[in-house]
């Protein structure tokens, strides 16, 4: 469960969308973004326990997973400098509109995220080889379980803490917040394109 959490304690691409959904929306937004990504890293995980991590270690597949994250992160990062600077009123008490999908987004940024990749087929896949043989395969499945369920305790906190602090700040500070959210999103976008020029 430590594990879990301190994998989700870092501020990435999936805690900016995390921020920048609950300053608009509140708890529930924030929320299912964060519940999106812990599905994506459920997956992942059900990859590596059915033996499919080294197909997604050839270089062909790391190029289309980093251009794919490339191109989501840049369009994260514009619509929500956009947004924080064109939209007539950020704060509001009202969740957001279901077209928003803050499930889905979290969930394509986690899946497109190469840090994931690194966590999950590097860390994970190597903690898992060391825990004892001798161990039946539910006991390595229900220990995964654990991380996952660190990660699901963190995000809450995340959801919870935005949700909170929200009403007691004004829309200007949300505007800055926002478009720093926005710039991070960018950030990470051109990392991971010098990522990709190393791939190449």
């Amino acid at each position: 469960m430590m594990l879990g959490i301190s994998l989700a304690v870092p501020v990435g691409p999936i805690k900016l969308e995390m921020i920048k959904r609950g300053l608009a929306g509140g708890f529930w937004p924030s929320w299912l973004v964060g519940l999106g990504a812990v599905s994506a890293d459920f997956i992942f995980m059900l990859m590596i326990f059915l033996g499919l991590s080294p197909f997604l270690q050839h270089t062909i597949v790391q190029i289309t997973m980093l251009f794919a994250g490339i191109i989501m992160l840049s369009y994260l990062g514009i619509s929500t400098i956009r947004m924080a600077w064109l939209q007539k009123r950020l704060l509001s008490v009202k969740e957001e509109k279901p077209e928003q999908k803050p499930y889905w987004t979290g969930f394509i940024l986690a899946l497109m995220n190469p840090f994931n990749f690194l966590f999950w087929f590097g860390i994970y896949g190597g903690t898992l080889q060391s825990i004892s043989s001798d161990f039946e395969w539910w006991i390595n499945a229900c220990l995964s379980l654990f991380i996952i369920a660190g990660i699901i305790l963190w995000n809450i906190n995340v959801a919870f803490t935005v949700h909170f602090f929200r009403t007691l700040i004004n829309d200007i500070t949300v505007r800055v917040m926002t478009g720093l959210a926005g710039a991070g999103l960018l950030g990470f976008a051109c990392h991971l394109f010098f990522q990709l020029l190393k791939v190449i």
